[in-house]
C-alpha cells in the first residue's frame, strides 16, 4: 500500500517539477506555495516514521541504533546524524507536536524543539502535564513562533515551574565549559573549540554586534566629533560607509576580526584610540536584582544581543563596571541626574537613549520580528525630515531590514505614535488610508 502511494506521489511530483509557475494567477500564488510547504512538512514527518521503522527492524536483528543510522544513511545519502534525528522524530508518535508536523502545520525544527523542551520537564511530572506543555508549545509553533523563540519561551516556563532548575543548569554549565586550542598544522592554522556558557555567549554576541559589521575592522575609524555626520544608528563617521561597501569578508571572518580587535584592546589600550570595547545591556527588574542579592538566580533575562542567561549571571557580567539604571513608565523615561534627551536637536540617538529604547522595546518593534536590540537602528517614529525630535518618546528600535521598508511611497510602510502604548510605534501597512491609520 505504502509502496503504491509513494510511487503515485513520485509521479505527481515529477509532473509538478515540470510545471510552470508563471501559469499560476497572482492572487493564488501564495496559497499554492503555502499548500506546497505544508505538503513538504508532511512528507518529512512520513519519512521520519519510515526511518523509525527501519531502525526498529535493524535493532530486532541485533544491530545497534548507531549501526542502523549509519547503514540507513548510506542508503539515503545522508549522514548518520541526520538519520538518527529522523529516527528519533519518527519514534515520537502520538505527541501533539508530531501530529501538527504530520498535518504540515509546523516544521521539523519546531517539532524537535518542542520535544526537547518536554524532555526537560522534571522527573515525576504527570503525563497529563507533559501533554499540556507539549500542546501549549505546539500552539505557539502553529501561530508562527520560530524555533529560537519557542526554545526561549520554553526555557522561561521551565525555570518558572522549577525554582531550582537555574541553579542546576549553572552548575552543569560551569562543569562543561571549556576552550580547546588545537596544535597548528603545517599551514599555520589551528582550530579552536569552545563549549561556552551563557555569559560568554552574551559577550561574544556583544562583540560581534559592535565590531563585526561590514567594514568595522578593515581599519580603525575614529568616532565622530560633535556635529560631525555619522551613519544612522552606528555612531560611525559617514565616510565609513565606503569601507562597508568594499568589505568582501564573510560573516565568520568579520566575527573573527571582531574578537581579535577586542582581545587586542584588553592587552594594550592606546591613549589615541577612541573606539571603546563592546557593551552588554541587560534588562533587569528590581525584583530580579533583589533575588540576586539574596543569593538566588533571579529568573531568565535576555541581553541586547539576544543571549539568554540568568539574572545572577547577568549581574556577574558587570564586574566592577559602572551601572546605568533607568526605567520607562508609560512611555516616559525616568532617569535621575541624566538628561536622556539632551541634544534632542541632533539627528542621531545618543548611547543613553539607545539604552532606554532597549529597556522599553527589547528589539525590533516590527510585529513578529525577533532581531535583538544590538542589531537595530534608532528610528524616528515621526521622521526627522518632518520635524520629529530625537527624543525617547519619538524613537523606536527597528532592524535594518524593516527600517528599509519605511518610506513615503505607495509600497512603503509608515510608523506613527501609538496613543494606547506611549513609547511604542504603530506600523501602518502599505496602502492604508490616512484616516484608517
Amino acid at each position: 500500500m505504502i509502496e503504491e502511494l509513494v510511487g503515485e506521489t513520485a509521479t505527481r511530483v515529477r509532473e509538478l517539477s515540470g510545471a510552470s509557475w508563471s501559469e499560476v494567477p497572482g492572487r493564488e500564488l501564495h496559497g499554492v506555495l503555502r499548500q506546497l510547504e505544508e505538503l513538504s512538512r508532511t512528507l518529512e514527518a512520513v519519512s521520519a516514521a519510515g526511518a523509525a521503522e527501519a531502525a526498529a527492524r535493524a535493532e530486532r536483528a541485533g544491530r545497534s541504533l548507531t549501526s542502523a543510522a549509519t547503514g540507513l544513511g548510506r542508503e539515503l545519502g545522508l549522514t548518520a546524524g541526520q538519520c538518527r534525528s529522523r529516527i528519533e522524530a519518527g519514534r515520537r508518535e502520538g505527541t501533539s507536536a508530531m501530529d501538527a508536523h504530520r498535518r504540515g502545520r509546523i516544521t521539523a525544527g519546531q517539532e524537535r524543539a518542542i520535544a526537547d523542551a518536554v524532555a526537560e520537564l522534571p522527573d515525576g511530572t504527570p503525563e497529563e502535564a507533559r501533554r499540556d506543555f507539549s500542546r501549549h508549545l505546539t500552539g505557539l509553533a502553529e501561530g508562527g513562533m520560530s524555533v529560537r523563540a519557542i526554545t526561549a519561551a520554553a526555557a522561561r516556563e521551565l525555570a518558572a515551574a522549577d525554582p531550582g532548575r537555574l541553579d542546576r543548569l549553572e552548575e552543569q554549565q560551569q562543569k562543561r565549559r571549556e576552550l580547546r586550542n588545537n596544535r597548528p598544522g603545517l599551514d599555520g592554522l589551528s582550530s579552536v573549540g569552545i563549549t561556552c556558557e551563557p555569559r560568554l555567549q552574551a559577550l561574544l554576541a556583544a562583540v560581534i554586534a559592535r565590531f563585526g559589521a561590514p567594514g568595522q575592522c578593515m581599519a580603525t575609524p575614529m568616532d565622530p566629533a560633535p556635529g560631525e555626520p555619522a551613519e544612522p544608528g552606528t555612531g560611525t563617521p559617514a565616510d565609513h560607509g565606503g569601507l562597508a561597501e568594499s568589505d568582501t569578508h564573510t560573516a565568520g571572518q568579520r566575527a573573527y576580526d571582531a574578537l581579535c580587535h577586542v582581545l587586542a584592546l584588553g592587552l594594550a589600550v592606546e591613549p589615541s584610540a577612541t573606539r571603546g570595547v563592546a557593551a552588554v545591556v541587560v534588562r533587569l527588574t528590581p525584583e530580579q536584582l533583589d533575588a540576586v542579592e539574596n543569593g538566588e538566580q533571579g529568573g531568565l533575562v535576555v541581553t541586547d544581543g539576544g543571549a539568554q542567561l540568568s539574572a545572577a549571571q547577568a549581574v556577574s557580567l558587570a564586574g566592577r563596571r559602572s551601572w546605568f539604571l533607568s526605567a520607562l513608565r508609560d512611555g516616559r523615561e525616568e532617569l535621575r541626574r541624566i538628561d536622556v534627551d539632551r541634544g534632542h536637536d541632533r539627528r542621531l540617538a545618543s548611547a543613553i537613549q539607545r539604552l532606554v529604547l532597549y529597556a522599553a522595546h527589547g528589539g525590533c518593534t516590527y510585529p513578529g520580528c525577533e532581531r535583538p536590540a544590538a542589531g537595530c537602528h534608532a528610528h524616528h517614529v515621526v521622521e526627522w525630515s518632518e520635524g520629529g525630535p530625537t527624543t525617547v518618546s519619538n524613537l523606536a528600535l527597528v532592524c535594518p531590514i524593516h527600517h528599509g521598508w519605511i518610506g513615503t511611497g505607495p509600497d512603503s510602510w509608515r510608523t506613527v505614535p501609538d496613543r494606547a502604548r506611549p513609547g511604542m510605534p504603530r506600523w501602518i501597512p502599505p496602502g492604508t488610508p490616512a484616516r484608517a491609520a
